[in-house]
């Protein structure tokens, strides 16, 4: 399969979900903003805290059931055997959450003093809301159900941050809110998915299979111990910070890194779904030559997209926390920063994870996350106390780029991408243009939201110019002209 026609397939389902996830990116950016508005930095720091605990805890005893549906669905889809893989994973889910709700009622009834009635039961709500919620999505994403699954995720994210105002204004601004506010959105998303998928046609509680549960297991089981590393690699610092510092500094953390965790997020999500189908697609069919080159087309895309961003995050840091963010968030403007750069080596990490991921060798991924995770933790641990809240995102960048090598250590052995040293060149040189230009031009000009504004669309022009002048999107204009012709 030749290059070029790779890009094709990638740039065809990228049409749809990076636009979309670039407007669900936006709704973050304002979301955060709002949040820092509604709530103190400590009623922000318990949600920064609690909120990661419900979705670690989700992957940790739901998260092999997630990727495992992902990854056999069309599978047993063409073999004819979609009601025994769907049955086995509705069992299992309403088994899991129901011994969880047990357990929960018991704690309650025992006369819990611990943690507040409504906080639990809020929190249990957005655990199976989100859970429910992640699974569906994913399994639209594996069916190709595109448009779906990008009109909910972008719905949800508005529908979040309105409910949210609306109980804000109503009710006392706790953490319990936006557990209700998410929890009720994410619940009415998943409701729908199933009935669009006709779920209940697929699910006889006869049919499911301790057989089909070994399987999915056999390729789950070490993602959950992935994710309780990962747990680790990218959240755990915030539990360091809650405990030296407090939870009002944890807020200010957590927001500003949750500014360019929003921006990769989006487009992370964007890019990768467009390709791991593809991937799965070619794997499947032992085209290992068009596998190669899908990966190596996502990887060029995402550098594409993700260099520049990192450039303009750096760059633009200081006004966007300033601009986003309300008082004394704005502090930790520099937390930005240092995530975009650590975020861009980990979203490369995710390409070298498809060797692992496609020869269901999930083992080398736990155990490269664990190796990062530990170091990061350590560091957090011996650092945080004696230069304060803003180290940890140094030691997290820094577990990023290990783990980073890792990875792609590893996987260039099995499935690596190629590409051509004058590709780099190309597009780091042009983002570092771009952002050179915006350094100059800050010292003259005092950046408000106007500026901020212009600033990202004149970059994105320059950027843009510079890789059509470099001959980088040489391709790409010709298919955008065949496109155009045909029309």
């Amino acid at each position: 399969m030749k290059a070029n026609t790779s890009k094709k397939v990638i740039s065809k389902d990228m049409i749809f979900y990076l636009p979309a996830k670039i407007l669900e990116g936006i709704v973050g950016f304002v979301t955060i903003g709002v949040y820092s508005r509604l709530f103190t930095t400590e009623v922000y720091g318990e949600y920064g805290g609690i909120n990661p605990t419900i979705n670690i805890t989700f992957l940790i005893v739901l998260g092999w059931l997630m990727h495992s549906l992902y990854r056999y669905i069309n599978t047993y889809k063409d073999n004819n055997n979609t009601e025994e893989l769907c049955s086995t994973a509705f069992v299992s889910y309403i088994t899991i959450t129901g011994i969880f709700l047990i357990g929960i009622i018991i704690f309650i009834l025992s006369g819990n003093k611990i943690i507040s009635t409504t906080l639990l039961l809020s929190a249990f709500l957005m655990f199976v809301a989100y859970g429910l919620n992640q699974v569906l999505l994913n399994l639209l994403v594996a069916l190709k159900k595109i448009k779906l699954n990008l009109i909910l995720s972008l719905c949800g994210v508005v529908l979040k941050l309105v409910l949210t105002i609306l109980l804000a204004f109503n009710f006392d601004r706790s953490v319990e809110i936006l557990f209700i506010a998410n929890g009720t959105v994410d619940l009415v998303k998943a409701i729908i998915v199933f009935v669009n998928l006709k779920g209940y046609r697929y699910i006889d509680f006869n049919k499911a299979s301790m057989n089909t549960l070994k399987v999915m297991l056999r390729y789950g089981f070490p993602l959950i111990g992935l994710s309780l590393t990962m747990f680790v690699l990218n959240i755990s610092d915030r539990y360091v910070i809650i405990y030296f510092c407090g939870s009002d500094v944890n807020g200010i953390y957590t927001a500003n890194y949750s500014l360019a965790s929003a921006v990769y997020t989006m487009m992370m999500m964007g890019i990768m779904r467009a390709v791991y189908p593809n991937l799965l697609d070619s794997w499947g069919k032992k085209d290992i030559n068009r596998t190669k080159d899908i990966l190596s087309s996502g990887v060029r895309y995402y550098l594409l997209i993700c260099v520049p961003a990192t450039v303009g995050l750096v760059v633009l840091s200081e006004p966007i926390s300033r601009l986003c963010l309300s008082g004394e968030y704005q502090m930790g403007y520099s937390i930005i920063a240092l995530t975009s750069i650590g975020m861009l080596f980990f979203g490369l990490s995710e390409y070298c994870n498809k060797a692992w991921e496609l020869t269901i060798n999930t083992k080398t991924i736990l155990r490269n996350s664990l190796i990062s995770g530990i170091i990061n933790l350590v560091l957090n641990i011996i650092l945080i106390p004696a230069y304060g809240y803003k180290i940890a995102a140094i030691t997290t960048m820094l577990s990023f780029i290990i783990y980073f090598i890792l990875c792609y250590t590893g996987a260039k052995k099995i499935l690596i991408w190629k590409l051509k040293p004058v590709v780099y060149i190309r597009i780091i040189g042009s983002a570092l243009t771009f952002g050179v230009l915006l350094i100059i031009a800050g010292y003259f000009i005092e950046i408000n939201a106007a500026i901020l504004v212009l600033a990202i669309i004149v970059s994105i022009i320059i950027y843009g110019v510079l890789l059509i002048l470099t001959g980088e999107l040489t391709e790409e204009i010709v298919m955008l002209r065949k496109l155009i012709k045909h029309k």
